[in-house]
């Protein structure tokens, strides 16, 4: 548990944080969304990131679970050509890869048009935490995210915003372990022999 301060809401005229260029960690996410159809969904994920934003990719590892369905995939980001490599495993093998666009926001820095909603710590005494919970939106999405003051290291991120497809979505993620730095960057090679799913083609027969 931690206690905050609440600060009067206003326009910060600073340059935003960045987080490390290159780091990684385990994120915690809980998702709440509708589909096109109005049909509800609950998704709970376990990730570890490698993020490089002077690359712009990111490399995950992740297990799912989607209204009590489990899956393990793998997935690379790659944010200059637009497009994410996923690889679907089972007991450490590969079952399937499908090439894609992306579908979530590029790793960076807070944008210089947030607002600063509370200025705080986590934890407590000798050990608390400094930390700055910023909101802005990108297009359709609006995102508070919460960094610590030294290093600017995300601590928290909540997100709502429309998809595609005229659903909606509630996430809420939550940041342990980051390093700086990324281990090894053979986990941003471009997977081999992964396609871009077929298009359906309707109408045929009639």
């Amino acid at each position: 548990m931690f206690r905050y301060t609440a600060l009067i809401v206003l326009p910060a005229l600073v340059w935003s944080c960045c987080p490390p260029s290159k780091w990684e960690g385990t994120e915690y996410i809980a998702l709440g969304s509708t589909d096109g159809k109005g049909q509800g969904h609950y998704t709970e994920i376990e990730q570890n990131v490698t993020v490089d934003t002077d690359m712009r990719r990111v490399f995950i590892t992740q297990q799912l679970a989607m209204d009590g369905q489990g899956m393990e995939q793998k997935i690379l980001q790659d944010y200059g050509s637009g497009e994410q490599y996923v690889t679907t495993t089972k007991d450490g093998m590969e079952v399937s890869c499908t090439r894609m666009p992306i579908n979530s926001i590029e790793p960076g820095c807070v944008p210089k048009n947030h607002t600063k909603i509370v200025q705080s710590y986590f934890g407590a005494g000798s050990s608390k935490v400094m930390a700055t919970m910023y909101k802005f939106s990108m297009g359709q999405n609006v995102i508070y995210a919460t960094m610590s003051d030294d290093g600017c290291i995300p601590l928290a991120y909540e997100a709502t915003g429309a998809t595609e497809d005229g659903g909606g979505y509630q996430m809420t993620v939550e940041f342990f372990g980051i390093t700086p730095g990324v281990a090894s960057t053979s986990v941003f090679e471009t997977p081999k022999n992964c396609p871009m799913p077929r298009p359906v083609v309707s109408g045929l027969g009639k």
